[in-house]
């Protein structure tokens, strides 16, 4: 684990306060680990929505061939025809 070298102040609620308390009791852990890793949680969860829609504006951005409705829907019914056949 990297070294913990930055503190950060917040200020809560006393119902925030005794939520998080008894939250990091249940837990078995102190309270400072319980926010750092509600911290890390958050980081990561922003980190996935933003590859996400980094993956979706490429994959929007892609110049790809794409048929009508009718010839698509007209090609995936013969690709299901064809894959129930008995070979």
């Amino acid at each position: 684990m990297a070294a913990l070298t930055q503190k950060v102040q917040i200020l809560l609620t006393d119902e925030q306060h005794q939520a998080l308390l008894g939250l990091a009791k249940a837990r078995g852990r102190p309270l400072s680990v319980l926010v750092r890793e509600t911290v890390v949680e958050q980081l990561v969860a922003e980190a996935r929505r933003v590859a996400k829609q980094k993956a979706f504006e490429e994959i929007i951005s892609m110049a790809l061939p794409v048929a009508d409705w009718p010839e698509m829907e007209a090609q995936i019914e013969r690709a299901h025809i064809e894959s129930q056949a008995p070979q």
